[in-house]
C-alpha cells in the first residue's frame, strides 16, 4: 500500500514537474507556440539588458560625481536603481531562462530564492517610492525643516528599514514552503491555491507593502502639485517696467519668471520623481491587478494565461524604464553621464602658459637676433 501511494505520488510529481517539449509545432498542449515562447524570451533579455546598462550608469554616474552627491534626494534614486539592477539579475535573467525552456531550468531552492528576490525588490521598489514622495514632501512644505533635519544619513536608516521589511515578506514563503513555478507568469510565485493559509498572508502583505504604501503617494503628491502650482504663481511678480508699460511687456515678464522657475533644480526634481513615480504605478498596475482578480474568484483559470505573460513583462519594464526619465528630464544626470562617457581629452594649458610655449620654428635668443642684424665684414 505504501510503495503504490509512494509510486502515484511519484507519478503526479512528474505530470506537474516534467519539462513540456519544445517541437515546431508548438507546446505539447497547443497553449503557447514555439514562436511566441521565443518571442517572449527576447523581450525579457533585452529588457534586462537595457536595465543592466541604465541602472549601472545612474549608480556609476552618482558615484563619481560630487554635485549628485551634494543633493540627498539624490540617496534614494540611487536606492531605487540598485533595487531596479537586482530584478533585471537575479530575477528577469532566470525567468528569461525558463520562458525558453518551458519549465524552471535550475535547482528547487533557486525557485524558492528567485521568489524571495522577486517580492523583496518589488517591496522595496514601493517603499522607496513612499520614501521619496515623503522627502519631496517635507521639501515643498516645510523647506526649513527639510534642510535642517533630512540628511543622508537619515535616508539611509530609513531605507535600511525598509530593506528590513522587505525582507521579512521575502522570506515567509520559503520558510513555509509555498512557492512553485508558476508558467505562465515565468517567474516563481506562492500557491494560495493549494496552501490556503498563504492567502492570508498575501492579503497582509498586499494592505501593507502596497495599499497603505499607494495611498501615502497619492495623498503627498496631490499635496506637492498643488503647492508647487499655487508657489509658483506667487514667483511670478510683475516686471517694474511691465507696470509702466502696456499689458504685453508684463505677460513677457510673466512668462520670463515661469521659465526661470521651471529651470530651477527642486522643479526638476519634483518633475522627474511624479514621472517616475507615475510610470511605476503604470507598468505594475496589471500584475497587481491580475493578481487581485485571481485572489478574488479563487481561479487559477479566471485570468488567460496570455494576459499573465504580458502582466509580468510590464512589471519588468518598470525596473527598465526609470534610467531613461533621469537622463531624459533631468541636466545633472546627463551632465554627468556625458562627462563620464566622453572620451578624454588633453588637458589645455592656460592662454599665459601657451604663448610661453617654444615655437615649431628655428629658436633664436635675442643676442643672436642683435648680432644678425649688424653688417657683416
Amino acid at each position: 500500500m505504501t510503495e503504490a501511494m509512494w509510486n502515484a505520488t511519484e507519478v503526479a510529481v512528474n505530470v506537474t514537474e516534467s519539462p513540456r517539449r519544445l517541437t515546431e509545432a508548438g507546446w505539447e498542449d497547443g497553449t503557447r507556440s514555439w514562436g511566441v515562447g521565443m518571442a517572449c524570451t527576447v523581450m525579457v533579455a533585452v529588457v534586462a539588458l537595457v536595465g543592466i546598462c541604465g541602472n549601472t550608469l545612474v549608480i556609476v554616474v552618482y558615484m563619481t560625481c560630487v554635485k549628485l552627491q551634494a543633493t540627498v534626494s539624490n540617496l534614494l534614486v540611487v536606492s531605487l536603481a540598485i533595487t531596479d539592477l537586482t530584478t533585471c539579475l537575479l530575477v528577469m535573467t532566470p525567468s528569461a531562462w525558463a520562458l525558453l525552456a518551458d519549465r524552471w531550468p535550475l535547482a528547487a531552492w533557486t525557485c524558492d530564492l528567485h521568489c524571495a528576490v522577486n517580492y523583496l525588490c518589488i517591496i522595496v521598489s514601493m517603499m522607496t517610492m513612499a520614501l521619496i514622495s515623503g522627502e519631496r514632501f517635507l521639501a515643498v512644505t516645510q523647506p526649513a525643516i527639510h534642510r535642517t533635519r533630512m540628511s543622508r544619513q537619515m535616508l539611509a536608516r530609513l531605507e535600511a528599514l525598509v530593506c528590513a521589511e522587505g525582507v521579512v515578506f521575502a522570506v515567509v514563503p520559503i520558510v513555509f514552503r509555498w512557492v512553485r513555478y508558476d508558467r505562465w507568469e515565468a517567474v516563481c510565485a506562492i500557491d494560495w491555491f493549494t496552501y490556503s493559509e498563504a492567502l492570508i498572508y498575501v492579503l497582509v502583505a498586499f494592505i501593507v507593502c502596497f495599499s497603505v504604501p499607494a495611498v501615502f503617494i497619492l495623498i503627498t503628491n496631490t499635496t506637492i502639485i498643488w503647492v508647487s502650482c499655487v508657489s509658483s504663481r506667487a514667483r511670478v511678480l510683475p516686471h517694474p517696467l511691465a507696470v509702466q508699460e502696456n499689458g504685453q511687456a508684463r505677460a513677457k515678464a510673466i512668462r520670463q519668471a515661469r521659465r526661470t522657475n521651471r529651470s530651477s533644480l527642486h522643479y526638476v526634481i519634483v518633475r522627474s520623481m511624479l514621472v517616475v513615480i507615475t510610470a511605476f504605478f503604470v507598468f505594475l498596475t496589471p500584475f497587481s491587478v491580475t493578481k487581485l482578480i485571481k485572489m478574488w474568484t479563487m481561479d487559477e483559470g479566471s485570468v488567460p494565461g496570455p494576459v499573465n505573460l504580458a502582466a509580468t513583462l510590464c512589471q519588468y519594464v518598470a525596473s527598465a524604464i526609470n534610467p531613461f526619465i533621469y537622463f531624459l528630464l533631468r541636466r545633472d544626470y546627463r551632465a554627468a553621464a556625458w562627462r563620464l562617457l566622453r572620451p578624454r581629452e588633453p588637458p589645455r594649458l592656460p592662454a599665459t602658459h601657451r604663448k610661453l610655449q617654444p615655437s615649431e620654428g628655428p629658436i633664436e635668443s635675442c643676442d643672436m637676433a642683435h648680432l644678425n642684424g649688424l653688417p657683416r665684414f
